[in-house]
């Protein structure tokens, strides 16, 4: 019986693949585009196409050649495709047919890290008792609240700046909740020592009932003008003591400021600001907790 040796070839977009022949033994060249022969198809030049030589026992040989399937535009589009379009690197290589590429790896790197809050309170825990004591103390009495913060006096008839610094603010604050059977809660205690803000209100005479929106006020310190980050003034002017006489009305306006920390230890000017005159005030802030 006579023996057959059979050859199956496989051919491929990218590679070839060259069975081993059943029957006997095969040697597989690669003819190269200038006619050279190669075992390898990367000792080939640069080509277009490859042309395979398949020899059998039986001296045998079949040529073939096989056009590359890729282009550089279709190897370009490839790699643009496999990597999402991020890509790192795209090449065509013409001596394997092959088009090689890599991709732009992302990574994020998430760092967790954890932040202590701490509250730069302006009173001591101390001096915050005290002042929500004096409160309750004084729940019916205001005028001993004030007077000891009230420059230069709160004689009747007379202008003067009543300063409402965060101590005098929480022991205010603390009267009024007494009054309504209540105390303060740590979220408002907070808000008022953690606050750099300090309020001037100011009790001002005039002949209109609309003077006091034409006063305004400022903080001299040091050649510095500071202005007021909130004004309020009052809605309507009320008849004086000295009526009919001049001056017939008085108002009472607030300026705050958000400098309390910069000027709780110093001596500082607090100018009242009028259509008709400046009046200064000469404060040392040592004295007001």
């Amino acid at each position: 019986m006579e023996t057959r040796n059979f050859c199956i070839v496989f051919v491929v977009t990218i590679s070839i693949i060259i069975s081993g022949c059943l029957g006997g033994n095969s040697k597989v060249e690669y003819r190269c585009w200038d006619g050279s022969i190669a075992t390898d198809p990367d000792d080939c030049p640069v080509m277009s196409t490859i042309e395979v030589s398949t020899t059998t026992s039986s001296s045998t040989t079949t040529t073939t050649s096989i056009d590359c399937a890729w282009t550089n535009e279709t190897c370009q589009l490839y790699c643009s495709s496999e990597c999402e379009n991020k890509v790192a690197s795209c090449e065509l290589n013409k001596k394997t047919c092959k088009c090689n590429y890599s991709c732009i790896i992302s990574t994020t790197s998430t760092t967790s890290s954890t932040t202590t809050t701490t509250i730069d309170k302006l009173l001591s825990d101390a001096d915050i008792d005290k002042a929500v004591g004096w409160g309750e103390e004084n729940k019916f009495n205001m005028s001993n609240l004030l007077s000891d913060y009230t420059y230069p006096n709160n004689t009747l008839g007379y202008e003067h700046v009543v300063i409402y610094t965060p101590y005098l603010k929480l022991a205010v604050l603390s009267a009024k909740r007494a009054r309504e059977y209540r105390k303060l809660t740590d979220d408002e205690v907070n808000a008022i020592v953690t606050s750099n803000e300090i309020e001037f209100k100011v009790k001002i005479y005039g002949d209109t009932t609309s003077f006091q929106k034409n006063v305004g006020a400022v903080i001299k310190l040091r050649g510095e003008i500071i202005y007021p980050n909130e004004t309020k003034i009052d809605d309507a002017a009320t008849v004086s003591s000295y009526w009919p006489e001049s001056p017939r009305y008085f108002a009472v306006n607030s300026y705050t400021f958000d400098t309390y920390r910069e000027i709780r230890n110093r001596v500082i000017s607090f100018e009242v600001i009028k259509m008709t005159e400046r009046k200064e005030y000469e404060i040392d802030m040592r004295n007001y907790k």
